[in-house]
């Protein structure tokens, strides 16, 4: 095992907190890994006790790993919007997060991990087993590598579909979405966002290999997450891996956007569902 540097919640120490028992803890770990354990339902202070160690390894370290340890059983509506606040502050730095390792046996914690490696195949995530706990805090501490430079530039992954309503954006995803494709998709959404209340959304997936961290560092991308999630109506997905047809399913509860999916071969009922066509 090796040496961890110890402090945790309830206690002097990394986390800054001293007092009372909580559903989330800081645990000993190395100085490049941020260590938690979460149990319960979250709430807002739980959440920033965990950001305020995470920016401390940040402050220290030029990249950091995750190591989480989780049995929640939910979050509170201000522990959901803190959340998601933070992690899209964070896109132009998701850079500088290596690894992340986690503990459970909650099925759903799994499948969002999963989906998260096939999104960002440049971090390394590996899910374990509660029984395997000292397997994950050995590979979380690690050496942290150095980042890997951007690939020699590759023909464009994103291609824009015209379509006979302007208030319906249309994109074809083909491979893996680099900063030039981000910089397309975040001004074409700028400026369907700004000319239109509310949008509707058709996405043809022929192959996804994830997103390069450079493409979620492009300028104005939160804000179009964000603005996007307030007026996006409605969003079709067509054709990809199965596990997208998944998600399609988890978001639509969370983000209130009617979400489906359809297969490559219903195309044509995605675009009727969408009340437009392709020019």
């Amino acid at each position: 095992m090796p040496p961890y540097k110890h402090g945790c919640i309830g206690s002097p120490g990394r986390s800054g907190y001293t007092g009372g028992s909580a559903v989330l803890e800081v645990l000993p770990a190395p100085e490049h890994v941020v260590a938690l354990r979460a149990s319960g339902r979250i709430d807002r202070n739980d959440i920033e006790r965990a950001i305020a160690a995470v920016e401390d390894a940040l402050a220290r370290q030029d990249r950091v790993a995750l190591y989480a340890e989780t049995a929640m059983t939910g979050m509170t509506p201000g522990a959901f919007a803190r959340d998601l606040g933070y992690g899209l502050g964070k896109l132009r730095e998701l850079h500088r997060f290596a690894r992340a390792a986690v503990v459970t046996d909650q099925e759903w914690v799994r499948r969002i991990v999963q989906v998260q490696s096939h999104v960002l195949p440049q971090i390394e995530l590996r899910t374990f087993a509660p029984g395997e706990r000292d397997e994950a805090l050995v590979w979380v501490s690690q050496p942290v590598p150095a980042v890997a430079p951007e690939p020699v530039p590759a023909p464009p992954s994103v291609h824009l579909i015209e379509t006979t309503k302007p208030d319906v954006v249309a994109f074809e995803v083909n491979g893996r979405i680099r900063r030039d494709d981000m910089h397309l998709l975040v001004g074409a959404f700028e400026q369907a966002l700004g000319a239109h209340e509310r949008l509707r959304v058709l996405v043809r997936i022929l192959t996804f290999d994830g997103v390069t961290l450079e493409a979620l560092r492009e300028e104005g991308l939160a804000s179009v997450k964000v603005r996007g999630w307030r007026q996006l109506e409605r969003y079709a997905l067509v054709g990809g891996p199965a596990w997208m047809a998944g998600v399609t399913g988890w978001v639509a509860p969370v983000t209130r956007i009617q979400t489906r999916h359809f297969d490559a071969a219903q195309e044509d009922e995605a675009w009727r569902w969408l009340e437009a066509a392709p020019r």
